[in-house]
């Protein structure tokens, strides 16, 4: 009975200790389907994507070729010169923590770059907390955004896109369309 007690612990430890810095199920998140069809105006709505349930604001589903910058086939576009902030938002809770968070940036077509913000939720999106530092330097290259994080309890994530007014306050006017792609996430 020992014996089978102590297997059970570490096949459970084992279990627990494997997923530990490996990547969530189905990310990254690519945005990739529905087609653009499906989110083709700024106005806020919630679009389901394959790893869940998603808030675009003042955000739709780009796919412009030398515009949007994507890999594969399409990214999240966020507008510019709003008088509130646009942003990318999880509307589920990812239950290991996180480790650390990833994603592809880049300017729509020659937009002057804009702030944008990675902010996490431990309280199911009631309030958000900034993570890192801000991101100022999108061009029309491709970047990847890194972030190392130690969240043990569930969490979701955003990418907010700080309005025009927010732009002005923080750093000069800067507030260019920003494309997203290839959301992902590490389990802590």
């Amino acid at each position: 009975m020992k014996k089978l007690l102590l297997a059970i612990i570490l096949m459970a430890s084992a279990t627990a200790f494997a997923q530990k810095g490996r990547v969530y199920a189905k990310f990254p998140e690519d945005f990739e389907m529905p087609d653009t069809s499906a989110k083709a105006k700024y106005k806020k709505g919630d679009l389901q994507l394959k790893t869940g349930n998603w808030t675009l604001d003042q955000a739709i589903l780009g796919a412009v070729e030398n515009r949007d910058r994507f890999n594969g086939k399409q990214s999240v576009r966020i507008h510019q010169n709003k008088e509130n902030s646009g942003y990318l938002q999880m509307n589920f809770d990812l239950p290991n923590g996180a480790s650390k968070v990833t994603f592809v940036y880049g300017v729509y077509y020659k937009d002057s770059p804009s702030i944008i913000k990675l902010e996490y939720s431990t309280d199911k999106g009631q309030t958000w907390k900034q993570a890192g530092k801000d991101i100022t330097d999108a061009s029309a290259k491709q970047k990847t955004a890194d972030f190392t994080l130690d969240i043990k309890e569930p969490v979701r994530f955003r990418i907010n896109k700080l309005s025009i007014e927010a732009a002005k306050k923080e750093s000069g006017v800067r507030d260019g369309r920003l494309s997203v792609d290839d959301f992902t996430v590490v389990q802590n």
